[in-house]
């Protein structure tokens, strides 16, 4: 509950709506970047159900509320129900924040603009290095957008479909210019050499492989670095675990989130040293 002393005639409202956001780790990682960010703006978490999305996603124009965000599992749900989107959401069919504009539901996708935030925080540098892309699905879709920017020498796309990678990156391809591009067939518990890759980033489903091993990494993989972005254990934890190399999880992932919201509709300019304080709070 947020304390109405504390509330500006500035402060503004952010509804984080899942079907348990009033305790989903994001809404308070969401409040410590504002407050890191000497903002006067909250974040709510709003419990909906299912069935009562639609209907609360379509009234938020004419509400107090003008700022939402969306946990995962409804991420692909609200983009049937926005009346403007902008070309990630377009591209990948997943929304996890939306605005209202005059009357109308705006969606946007923060995906491409966190990991790329999540990638200078963490000081990775992809320039000229070899990555492979688990899952040309949704999320897939709208992470590779973002890979140009870094400059990396390749990008190989796995899924389950070879078609639907290849669609994935055909529709990436204007920002891919001079990145070598592959796809391959991915098979739950497949064989990768890790001495391949630099970076290997997670985008299957969320929730499909918390207790399957995604693939089998053979060769030497210290100087490997896994992104997943799943919240609580995951198939790639036991892997860095094994391997001794870096993974980088759902933590960094939601603040670097988090920071992209406050930039993009708050007007904070985060640093590295709010990534790191927030990360440790």
């Amino acid at each position: 509950m947020i304390d109405e002393g504390i509330l500006t005639k500035e402060s503004r409202l952010i509804a984080l709506y899942g079907v348990n956001a009033q305790t989903s780790p994001f809404l308070k990682i969401l409040n410590t970047t504002f407050k890191q960010l000497e903002l006067n703006d909250f974040a709510i978490g709003l419990n909906i159900k299912p069935e009562d999305f639609a209907y609360m996603v379509k009234g938020m124009p004419n509400s107090k509320v003008t700022m939402a965000l969306y946990e995962p599992e409804y991420h692909e749900e609200v983009v049937p129900l926005l009346d403007v989107s902008d070309s990630c959401t377009q591209q990948s069919g997943l929304c996890d924040g939306a605005y209202a504009h005059e009357g109308r539901l705006v969606g946007q996708c923060f995906y491409a603009k966190a990991f790329s935030h999540l990638i200078r925080y963490e000081n990775l540098d992809l320039q000229g290095k070899r990555i492979l892309l688990l899952g040309a699905g949704a999320m897939g879709r709208a992470l590779l957008s973002s890979f140009g920017a870094f400059a990396p020498s390749s990008i190989e796309v796995a899924d389950s479909s070879v078609e639907r990678a290849a669609e994935a990156l055909e529709m990436a391809k204007p920002t891919l210019i001079g990145v070598d591009t592959d796809i391959s067939w991915l098979q739950s518990g497949m064989e990768v050499d890790g001495e391949m890759y630099d970076l290997i980033i997670n985008a299957t489903d969320l929730y499909a492989h918390r207790n399957k091993r995604l693939i089998h990494l053979n060769g030497s993989a210290s100087s490997l670095t896994l992104i997943d972005f799943v919240r609580g254990e995951g198939a790639f934890d036991r892997l860095s675990e094994e391997l001794g190399c870096r993974k980088i999880g759902a933590s960094e992932w939601m603040v670097a989130t988090a920071l992209s919201v406050a930039d993009e509709w708050l007007g904070g300019k985060p640093s590295l040293e709010d990534y790191m304080t927030i990360l440790k709070a």
